[in-house]
This record gives structure tokens, sequence and C-alpha cells, in this order.
């Protein structure tokens, strides 16, 4: 086998509930491919069945192949890692992530090289430390996407990750709230572009800002909704966005310092499609910065559904063997 750093790749694969995700990254660890497929949804519908996830990932699996072989043309791929399941626990199942994992064994064997096992929760972790240089190895990573809103203790020893649970939603995630408003505004799912750029147009000032749930680190989410619904004759598009962005800022803010000063950590990493927002990245970012707490961000490319994750983990255990 030639071992050449530069010519040598492992490849990453993450099938999600709303993206098919494929990346590369060689072994002096610079990503050299990078693509994914959003899955389609129908206009007004605020979601997909597994079934029909399933179904659009493998066929988007066939559109990329193509790219797979001319990246294969170029690189020599020496192991391939995929998300199995949401998150590293027992019990933990989706069938979305069965067809990228499957695809991942059968490439395996197909071309003699390592099968890697991993899930969706450390893909989206090492993702948004992809471009970013932590002080400590115990850190605190929030989850939020389109199913998931999750506070997380994480420790980084020798990298394998030892994740806890210690906040987050106990109803509706982030993700939901935001395309439930956006799809009852009449954007095209998922709406979490359109109402982040509202609430940055919005030059109004907020008169009294929504009631927030939250106690120990946890929230409870399905108040905001609730609120947001009663309000959406009252006020335009732009200020209800804000109105909703403003909710979610002070929200995670509250839950944050709270877990933060319980566990003695100053770094929070934030990882999921909802990460991404702008509005949410100046706001929060400003708050926790006065309680000394440092956030780290990543690009969007990184933040949102992506496979970098799942091929970053597969060559920490490729260099490990």
């Amino acid at each position: 086998m030639n071992l050449h750093k530069n010519k040598n790749i492992i490849i990453g694969i993450d099938t999600s509930c709303y993206t098919t995700s494929i990346a590369a990254i060689s072994l002096d660890k610079n990503i050299v491919f990078n693509k994914k497929i959003m899955l389609k949804v129908g206009k007004e519908s605020k979601g997909l069945r597994q079934s029909e996830m399933v179904f659009q990932h493998v066929n988007n699996l066939g559109s990329l192949s193509e790219k797979i072989e001319k990246l294969m043309a170029e690189y020599n791929v020496v192991a391939i890692c995929a998300s199995e399941k949401p998150r590293p626990v027992k019990n933990s199942y989706m069938p979305a992530f069965t067809v990228g994992y499957n695809f991942a064994k059968l490439f395996s064997s197909m071309n003699n090289i390592s099968l890697y096992k991993t899930t969706h929760q450390e893909n989206h972790i090492y993702a948004s430390l992809h471009t970013n240089e932590l002080k400590n190895n115990k850190f605190i990573s929030v989850h939020m996407s389109g199913g998931t809103t999750e506070i997380l203790l994480v420790e980084n020893v020798k990298n394998d990750l030892k994740i806890e649970i210690v906040g987050g939603s106990k109803d509706i995630s982030f993700g939901q709230l935001i395309d439930r408003l956006g799809v009852k505004l009449g954007y095209d799912f998922p709406c979490g572009k359109n109402i982040d750029e509202n609430a940055l147009d919005c030059k109004e000032n907020i008169k009294v800002g929504l009631k927030t749930s939250v106690k120990d680190g946890y929230m409870n989410l399905s108040g905001i909704e609730n609120q947001v619904n009663k309000y959406a004759k009252e006020y335009d598009e732009i200020y209800l966005s804000k109105l909703l962005m403003d909710s979610i800022v002070r929200s995670l803010y509250k839950s944050l310092k709270y877990i933060c000063c319980k566990y003695n950590i100053n770094e929070v990493v934030f990882a999921g499609g909802v990460a991404s927002s702008k509005y949410i990245r100046k706001n929060l970012n400003e708050k926790l910065y006065k309680d000394k707490i440092k956030c780290y961000f990543t690009e969007s490319e990184y933040s949102t559904d992506n496979a970098v994750g799942c091929a970053k983990i597969g060559l920490n255990k490729f260099i490990g063997e």
C-alpha cells in the first residue's frame, strides 16, 4: 500500500434525517472532498417519514457514486467510516443511518479496506472541532438540529469522546420550533435560513420578549411555540422571526450559564444546523462573553449536516491501529 500522506485518504459517510453526506480526509488532515445532497421535502410539509429518508439516501448515494469513482482515481482510499446510529448509547437507532453504514460496509468489503463506525452525534462534534482548537480536553458541546437540542459534557481522552447529556430541551427541538414557524409563514422546509435572515433584517427592538422556561440547564420549548402562534396575526414575519430567535438565545444563555458554572467549564462548542444561525452566533456570543465563557462556532459547511466528522474519526482510528 502506498502510504504517501497526501494521496491516502479516509472516506466518511453520514445519512441523516435530511442530508446524504460524503467527505474524505488525507492522512495529513486536509479535507479533500466534501459533498452533500439535501433530501427533498414537499412544500408545506414539516418533515419526512423514515421510509422516505431511506429511499432518498439510496438514490443519493447512487448519484454520488460517479464522484467517488473520480476521487478514487486520484487518491488511494485506505479506510471508510460511517455513522451507524444517532447517539453513542445503547438502543439508539434510526433507519436512515443504516443506509450509509451498509454502503460503507459493502465499500469496505469490495476494496479490502478498514471499516469504522461512529454516530451522528460524534460526527457533529468532530466536524465542529475541525476549525477550532480548544484549550481544554473537557468542554460543553451544544447540538442543535432539526430533531435534536442537547447540551453535552464532553471529555476528549486521546480522541475518544466521553459524552454525557447535562441539558437541552425536554420537548421539541430548536429546529422544530423554527421550522414550524417557517412553514406557517409559507417558507419551504427547512426554514432556518429564512427565519434567521428575517431576524437579522429586523431593526425594531423587542418590546416584551417571549416567556422562557429553563431550569437546571433544561428547557421547555413548546410554550414558546404556543406564544409564537398567539402573536402570529399581531406581528409581521420579520418581527415574529426576531421574537422567536431572541427567545432561543435567552433560553440557551440561561442553560449554558448554569451548566458552565456547575461543571467549572468556560468553553462551549456548537454543532448542528441551527448553530449556523448568524443571529444566534452574534447575540449568544455577546451574552456569554460577559460571563467569560468562550463560544466556538464553525463554518456553515461543518455546522450543518456533513460527513467531515466521520472522516476525522476514521482517520484517528486508522492512525491509532
